[in-house]
């Protein structure tokens, strides 16, 4: 059954804008956490290029909890662009700048991070061959020749390396 009467009204939890200054400290915040953001994720690519994936995946908490600030701040930004288009902070041509800039520093990170799953995989899928390889049972076959079944021997990993 559905209650009667008006829907009670929902909450939202964005805050609006309806004077410049909380126009201008928005796009500011949306810039301070840029300010956070962007240098985390080029350390991160840069640790990846360099094949040192345990310092990389270190910086994730911190890399999450710099991009949900950020989030949140295009979200508020989004949610109030007619008030922000109104009154124009000065801040704003500096933030559509860096947030460009910031789309292009997250497709090379995602292409880096995609590269080094890639070659993790074929490393375990490598090892996984030689280790089947070496634990399977070699039978002959006419004429002499060996032959082994692959993929007797399970692999397992060890997360503690």
């Amino acid at each position: 059954m559905r209650p009667r009467g008006p829907a009670p009204e929902r909450l939202d939890p964005r805050p609006k804008v309806t004077k410049p200054e909380e126009a201008e400290t928005l796009v500011n915040s949306a810039l301070s956490a840029l300010d956070r953001l962007e240098p985390i994720i080029e350390q991160e690519t840069e640790l990846f290029r360099k094949g040192k994936v345990r310092e990389a995946l270190a910086l994730a908490m911190e890399k999450n909890e710099a991009a949900q600030v950020y989030t949140r701040c295009l979200e508020v930004l989004k949610s109030n662009a007619i008030a922000i288009g109104r009154f124009q902070p000065s801040g704003l041509p500096s933030l559509k700048g860096r947030h460009e800039g910031f789309s292009k520093l997250m497709n090379l990170n995602m292409a880096v991070v995609a590269t080094a799953r890639t070659v993790s995989e074929g490393l375990m899928r490598d090892l996984a061959d030689t280790l089947s390889q070496n634990s399977s049972p070699k039978t002959y076959l006419r004429g002499g020749s060996v032959q082994r079944k692959l993929g007797t021997a399970p692999l397992s990993l060890s997360k503690a390396i």
